[in-house]
């Protein structure tokens, strides 16, 4: 992958954590916090977080 390619997989990556946590979010004020679905709602989203950070550090490696 090019620099450029990696930079618009980051920018892929950023709008699927900004769905991801609007998404959290939503349910959180429907179902609660300690809703099943609010949790596997955050731990999606940590994943995308986490995935996110390793990205960036490899690119500014």
């Amino acid at each position: 992958m090019s620099i450029s390619e990696d930079y618009v997989s980051l920018e892929i990556l950023q709008e699927r954590i900004k769905t991801a946590r609007d998404r959290m979010h939503q349910l959180w004020s429907e179902k609660g916090y300690t809703d099943t679905d609010v949790l596997n709602a955050s731990i999606e989203l940590d994943d995308l977080l986490n995935e996110y950070q390793r990205r960036f550090r490899f690119l500014k490696g």
